[in-house]
């Protein structure tokens, strides 16, 4: 009875290094730093509200309202700056803000996991609420950030191994990690 059980041990979790989550962290932080650059000139005019246009954020969040209320959206943080009277485009500017601290946070590795809670929520609201303007390439953003999230971090390669000392509690959990980001990376 030991050896199958060894068996699918040895194939839930198996033995890995940490390069693939390295990899995936910096290629994510990298992708998130270069989505906020290039979004800056235009991120108050795709997601601002009302009086942007026919495809603004009030109308995305009003269709996405209708599949479900739970999924996080911009217009959360712009209905509460309007309770402390901040404008949306204040609003919109720290969201960006928060977005590319996370994502040059991700790369550096520096606060991994913080990074890339922050990095996974506010591109999850910046996707949900400019749904016109998304494509296929949010969505495998999304699920690569959430990836980030459950993983085992930080890897060796990061600055909070070198500079803080951290490491992952369950090394061990790096194989069967890999094996669930490659499952359904290859099915999506």
């Amino acid at each position: 009875m030991q050896v199958p059980k060894e068996r699918i041990l040895g194939f839930l979790f198996p033995a890995e290094t940490d390069n693939w989550l390295a990899i995936l962290r910096l290629g994510l932080g990298l992708q998130t730093t270069l989505y906020s650059i290039s979004l800056r000139n235009d991120w108050n005019d795709l997601l601002g509200g009302a009086g942007r246009g026919g495809s603004g954020r009030d109308f995305a969040e009003a269709l996405l309202s209708v599949e479900s209320h739970f999924v996080p959206r911009l217009g959360w943080f712009v209905a509460l700056g309007e309770h402390v009277a901040l404008r949306e485009e204040s609003i919109l500017t720290v969201a960006w803000i928060c977005l590319i601290v996370a994502g040059c946070g991700l790369f550096l590795g520096f606060f991994c996991r913080f990074s890339a809670i922050l990095a996974w929520f506010f591109h999850l609201c910046a996707a949900e609420s400019g749904g016109f303007v998304s494509y296929g390439v949010d969505n495998f953003m999304t699920i690569g950030l959430f990836y980030l999230v459950l993983s085992p971090l930080p890897d060796r390669y990061s600055l909070d191994w070198r500079l803080r000392k951290a490491r992952p509690k369950d090394p061990q959990l790096l194989g069967f990690w890999r094996r669930v980001a490659s499952s359904i990376f290859s099915v999506a």
